[in-house]
């Protein structure tokens, strides 16, 4: 059996649409997956949370899971908003979903130490007795620094 440009063409076809399948067969199972998603009921313990919020929890223990097994341990260190209103936030942007004339962000973030292993920059599940468990995006704070430190930042549209 000789090879013709159309079974040659057919075979490259085929080729190409196994290979573009099996990363998208491998996505969709790891999307299936619990590890790196959250459901709404753990997002909904953030309803209604502020700067307040955090306040009272200053100096308390917080435990860092990912994949249900714990990480590590971090204190929360402190509350901060930022300096100066961020006018930027009231400007629209180019693709940027429309909110209210007039609505303002309120932001805040929430400084947490640690002395034990690093954790690069990410989404982790973090447990804490008054709060219970929640999502929270992180950002390390620098390389060398001892203690490590982190960073979490809320953006949440104002009342």
């Amino acid at each position: 059996m000789s090879l013709t440009r159309r079974r040659f063409i057919e075979a490259a076809s085929l080729t190409l649409l196994a290979g573009a399948a099996c990363p998208i067969a491998r996505a969709q199972s790891l999307s299936a997956s619990d590890q790196g998603t959250f459901s709404a009921e753990d997002v909904a313990v953030l309803d209604g949370v502020s700067e307040e919020t955090f306040h009272a929890l200053i100096g308390e223990r917080f435990a860092v899971l990912q994949a249900n097994r714990r990480l590590e341990y971090m204190t929360l260190l402190s509350v901060a908003s930022p300096a100066a209103p961020n006018l930027e936030s009231r400007l629209p942007r180019a693709g940027a979903p429309s909110r209210p004339p007039g609505q303002a962000i309120h932001s805040f973030s929430l400084r947490f130490q640690t002395t034990g292993n690093s954790l690069g920059q990410g989404t982790y599940t973090f447990t804490n007795e008054s709060l219970g468990s929640f999502p929270l995006f992180i950002v390390p704070g620098g390389p060398g620094m001892n203690p490590k430190s982190y960073t979490a930042t809320f953006s949440l549209l104002a009342p």
